[in-house]
């Protein structure tokens, strides 16, 4: 007699905070998972919160119990739950039993840290219908805050950082083989694709850089590129199914070029394969010249954004020194020489760094506008194990138990008076203004 596979749920749980926007959010670390378990013989069902919804564009939501922390620091924003209903989510988790029959665990995934809510929602709903189902909660939540993890998420188990780093452990609690048993096919021919007309793909993971407020490192590892060969198939297929908008998850998208991306641009170029690429998580400046702005140009990239994060110079080296303003004014003009507006091109400017003041954030405002390119605020969300947050936990923004709901990019300039509400709007006004 057969034995019959192992079976699992995967879970992309809702997002909870004062404001979200579908810039092309997919769960691409859960379809790691996925391809994991198949490669071990496992069969699974996904169920994504956060899907399927139109982007750019706005997510479906209900406004959620405001959370105590909130009141303790004056935050009044109003919090919400993202993505589909509770309902939906239910009707899904029963329709995945009726194929299943049963499942031997719960394996979800988690995004920011501060969605935390959406995780313990997730949660206490599954417990509810899959009594005795044990949860497993991997991402990057736990991965930056694991005692808030263990204590508060719900979860049975947490795993910090990639998959790579407790494969073998994972294998052994599951009882599945720790090693592969079938040959690994890539999450899109695993129907996984939920038919939307957008993706998201990542041709590396990790970053070589070491800025001073990033935890790339922390929750990807070290930097390691894929193959090319893969990069094109991924796009080539989706491409095929429908799909004509991809975002960039990368880091360090323009790092070694020539060998990454590069040929995949050229293949896709050469095949005719057309899609529009954006890049919401920004390329490095100094790595932007005349033949990568004339590549990108002509392979479709529509969202362009690139991080300069402040003008000052000292600030620059103490936080990594990855950028000069001189490299963002290259940059610019390269960009715009291939055939990009300039007005379309997006600078990010960090807002509430340690010792930062207002001034500096206006000069870089300027600057940007200065360029003709649109200025946009990264507002700081400080993350335990970097440099800014030991930096802040020495002035006392920070702590080590604090609630990471407070650490959302969204409230914490705010409650830690870095700046007033005020302030911040003109601030945002002046990113706005075209003639300055």
């Amino acid at each position: 007699m057969l034995k019959s596979p192992k079976r699992f749920l995967l879970v992309n749980p809702w997002i909870s905070d004062v404001a979200a926007y579908n810039f092309w959010i997919r769960p691409l670390g859960l379809y790691v998972v996925a391809e994991w378990l198949c490669q071990r013989g496992a069969e699974f069902h996904l169920v994504d919160c956060l899907s399927p919804f139109k982007a750019p564009g706005r997510f479906d939501r209900s406004v959620a119990e405001q959370p105590k922390c909130f009141h303790t620091y004056g935050i009044k924003r109003r919090f919400c739950r993202y993505g589909i209903s509770l309902e939906e989510f239910v009707f899904r988790l029963r329709e995945a039993l009726s194929v299943a029959g049963s499942f031997d665990a719960v394996l979800m995934t988690s995004a920011i840290s501060y969605w935390y809510p959406g995780v313990q929602w997730a949660v206490e709903c599954i417990r509810q219908h899959m009594p005795g189902v044990p949860v497993y909660l991997g991402g990057i939540y736990p991965s930056l805050w694991p005692e808030h993890a263990e204590a508060h998420s719900g979860t049975d188990r947490i795993f910090q950082g990639p998959l790579e780093f407790y494969s073998i452990e994972l294998a052994d609690i599951l009882g599945l083989p720790k090693n592969p048993v079938r040959e690994k096919l890539p999450w899109y021919r695993l129907g996984l694709h939920d038919g939307v007309a957008y993706s998201g793909i990542r041709t590396a993971y990790g970053c070589p850089f070491r800025c001073t407020y990033c935890a790339s490192r922390i929750v990807s590892g070290d930097f390691r590129e894929r193959r090319s060969v893969e990069i094109v198939d991924e796009l080539t297929w989706l491409r095929r199914r429908g799909v004509r908008h991809v975002s960039f998850y990368d880091d360090a998208l323009l790092v070694d070029f020539n060998n990454r991306l590069r040929p995949v641009l050229e293949e896709l170029n050469k095949k005719n394969i057309r899609m529009a690429f954006h890049t919401p998580n920004a390329m490095h400046a100094r790595l932007v010249n005349s033949h990568v702005a004339y590549l990108l140009h002509i392979s479709g990239f529509k969202t362009i954004r690139i991080s300069l994060e402040t003008v000052d110079a000292a600030r620059q080296k103490a936080t990594g020194g990855k950028v000069l303003n001189s490299d963002v004014e290259m940059a610019v003009r390269f960009l715009e020489e291939a055939g990009f507006k300039a007005s379309d091109i997006g600078v990010y400017l960090l807002v509430g760094l340690p010792g930062q003041e207002l001034e500096e954030i206006r000069a870089g405002i300027k600057m940007v506008r200065a360029l003709g390119a649109r200025p946009y605020l990264a507002e700081l969300s400080p993350i335990p194990g970097t440099s800014v947050w030991n930096e802040l936990e020495a002035l006392g923004k920070v702590w080590q138990d604090m609630d990471p709901l407070l650490t959302n990019n969204s409230v914490f300039w705010e409650w830690s008076g870095f700046c007033s509400r005020q302030e911040f709007n003109e601030l945002k006004q002046l990113c706005s203004v075209r003639n300055m």
